[in-house]
Order: structure tokens, then C-alpha cells, then sequence
């Protein structure tokens, strides 16, 4: 959340913003915590997310999918 005086920044660069959006979509960030990260509201971050999620669908019949998923998460770890 953005306090009232506090200015809005926003990413560096769109490069910034391209691996935030990376990040996110790998399900190594939060959301809410990128875009306090990012300096911009989290409104504008699920925006500019579910965009680039829709840009990048996931063919769930693809084997390839889910065997290129090597890294192990919790509880497994």
C-alpha cells in the first residue's frame, strides 16, 4: 500500500520489470512483495502479471512441462 505522500516510482527499466515478471510467474516472488519491491501499486502489478501470464500459456497435455521442472520445493527439500 502506498502512503499518501509517498511518490510512485516504479521499475528502473522495462528489463527491471521483465525479470520481476519472471520472478513471479516462476513462483519465486510474491506479488504483493514485488510490487512494494517495484514501487508501484498492486493493482498495476496484477495488471501488467495477468498480461504477461496470458502472453504465455501452458500446454498441460505437453510431458515436456512438467519434466523440465527439476528444482524441488517444500516439503521435499
Amino acid at each position: 500500500m502506498v502512503r499518501e505522500n509517498e511518490p510512485l516510482y516504479g521499475p528502473a527499466s522495462p528489463k527491471e520489470l521483465g525479470k520481476a515478471l519472471e520472478r513471479l510467474y516462476t513462483g519465486q516472488r510474491n506479488v504483493a512483495k514485488q510490487a512494494k519491491f517495484l514501487r508501484i501499486p498492486l493493482e498495476r502489478l496484477k495488471q501488467l502479471f495477468n498480461a504477461y501470464v496470458a502472453e504465455r500459456p501452458i500446454d498441460i497435455n505437453d510431458e515436456d512441462v512438467y519434466a523440465s521442472d527439476t528444482q524441488l520445493a517444500w516439503p521435499y527439500v
